[in-house]
């Protein structure tokens, strides 16, 4: 009914789109890469021949980083180096495990220490900080095909020197009883509960042969005493269905709902696709492996950024985010680096993250880089210049007299790519109706396309015939609210819409109180825009978004 008398509305939300989204999102978003800084470029050497593994430590270099900030304001950098023929050679050889301090936000870094336990190959670093200051760090204690211990050291100087504190898990045998498979135990990660308990998740292989059998799953141990012990295991991710799938890679957060939330890696039977689960208390879980993130496999890594969004990264060189606690993905942001293996992903100011990677180099093997992303939070044109970033999806439209002009027959749109992405965000612009009809914003845009409703998304907008309205889309019109205002022609209206979890006012002229609100949480994330009438010329100006 109202479909040819109404319009779409404003703003903003979020953030990425689906992969499956228009080419003009493909390669933008909210996240902006810049600069890098080395945290550590181990030299390469000739060898004396495979490792354990397999592997040639001579052009190994480093991989594997994880960050910590401390209480202090400095940050920590724990990576795997290879700068020995390995413990197969020499009785004392093994990768090792370097620590390094930064102390200005990450971009310079110097070597703080080195462990290393002879004869075994260490990685998987992983670091916490204490209420008391002092600095845990997990780690993966291997000797392949015969010990496979989690361990955890400790340092009471901010990281210079560590010694000894826990066994997390284990599993020791003979030499080759523990192969073919493997009954390992690897990559931990710790972090806190809401008593201060400190816990931590790691990949376990050992009840492969047990009844029920699991090739692997996700354990969790809870220590209250800071790291000294730990309690009994805890399942968190496993498939009861498939003894061949492998979760592994565990990376869990607090979410700024109180919840917790865990992402993972399932091979074996999941091409090492990345699933997520979700806990109220951070310590049960349901069964299963959850709901897999589309387009990220192997190695993930997980952030909840102050404001409340979710960031995941994997090996596959995409970056996903998320502002409903993982309802809903959108993916359309490269990774910081053409590569990606291991990396992680923290929050380094309001409006920087940083990812901290194993880089291939030329030379064979990686280093390690942290390169710093800005997040794009706002938005702001007044027109007085050009419209860049604006995708047109038909309508005739001009940049002239410091406005954005529409000629306009069916409905047609503009849309803000690279588009500002924040969960909660006021849009707000001025509306013109240069003829009878109506113009409107256009917010949480997804897949839009040309025709009159080929978008998803929301639209709040003015109408001459009298009305503000408040619409849905979904390549198609759903009226959500309405109300009458005698809107006239050739005068400017102020528009501000406000999003709020899901809440949305619309005001008009008045700032003070909003002409409708209403809730509707169809859609949580996309981009904004403006949008024409049927058969009429409408401006727009000061489009700002925060």
């Amino acid at each position: 009914m109202l479909k040819r008398t109404l319009s779409a509305f404003s703003i903003l939300l979020c953030f990425v789109l689906l992969m499956g989204a228009l080419p003009a999102f493909a390669a933008n978003g909210p996240i902006t890469w810049g600069s890098t800084s080395t945290v550590t470029n181990i030299n390469t050497f000739t060898d004396a021949g495979t490792d354990a593994r397999g592997l040639h430590p001579g052009t190994f270099g480093s991989e594997y980083p994880r960050m910590l900030k401390l209480a202090n304001g400095d940050w920590l950098a724990v990576a795997a180096i290879y700068d020995n023929n390995g413990y197969t050679k020499v009785s004392w050889g093994g990768t090792r495990l370097q620590v390094f301090r930064s102390t200005d936000n990450c971009r310079t870094w110097s070597l703080a220490a080195t462990l290393w336990e002879d004869g075994r190959d260490l990685d998987n670093g992983q670091l916490a900080q204490l209420p008391n200051g002092d600095i845990v760090l997990a780690m993966r204690s291997v000797r392949w095909q015969e010990s496979y211990q989690l361990k955890v050291y400790k340092s009471t100087n901010n990281g210079t020197n560590w010694s000894y504190l826990s066994m997390i898990d284990q599993n020791n045998g003979s030499p080759g009883a523990l192969g073919n498979p493997d009954k390992g135990v690897y990559e931990p990660h710790l972090g806190f509960l809401n008593d201060g308990s400190l816990t931590v998740m790691y990949a376990n292989e050992k009840h492969v042969t047990e009844n029920p059998s699991y090739s692997q799953i996700i354990s969790q141990k809870i220590s209250t005493d800071g790291g000294a012990t730990w309690g009994n295991e805890i399942f968190v991710a496993w498939d009861p269905g498939n003894a061949a799938a492998r979760p592994g890679m565990p990376v869990w957060t607090k979410m700024a709902n109180g919840q917790y939330m865990v992402v993972f890696e399932v091979c074996g039977t999941q091409s090492c696709n990345i699933f997520y689960k979700k806990s109220s208390d951070g310590k049960t879980w349901a069964s299963g492996i959850g709901t897999q993130i589309a387009n990220q496999a192997g190695g993930p890594y997980l952030l909840s950024l102050t404001d409340g969004r979710l960031v995941v990264s994997s090996n596959s060189n995409v970056v996903s985010m998320s502002n409903d606690y993982g309802a809903t993905w959108y993916t359309n942001d490269a990774a910081a680096f053409g590569n990606t293996l291991w990396g992680a992903l923290y929050q380094t100011g309001a409006n920087e993250i940083a990812f901290i990677d194993s880089v291939d180099r030329s030379v064979g093997g990686h280093n390690v880089q942290v390169r710093f992303g800005t997040l794009t939070g706002t938005y702001s044109n007044d027109f007085s210049a050009n419209d860049n970033g604006w995708a047109h999806y038909g309508g005739t439209w001009s940049v002239s007299g410091g406005t954005y002009n529409l000629t306009a027959s069916s409905a047609e749109k503009s849309v803000l790519t690279p588009y500002p992405s924040l969960r909660n965000y006021t849009l707000e612009g001025d509306i013109k109706l240069n003829n009878a009809g109506q113009g409107s914003l256009i917010f949480n845009v997804m897949n839009p396309a040309t025709g009159t409703d080929s978008l998803s998304g929301y639209g709040a907008g003015i109408d001459s015939t009298g009305l503000i309205w408040l619409g849905r889309f979904n390549n198609g019109w759903t009226q959500l609210s309405s109300v009458s205002t005698p809107i006239a022609t050739n005068t400017w209206y102020h528009m501000k819409v406000v999003v709020n979890n899901g809440n949305i006012k619309v005001y008009v002229g008045d700032m003070a109180t909003p002409k409708i609100s209403f809730t509707d949480a169809t859609f949580a994330n996309g981009t904004i825009g403006v949008r024409g009438g049927f058969g009429n010329s409408v401006s727009f100006d000061n489009i700002q978004v925060y």
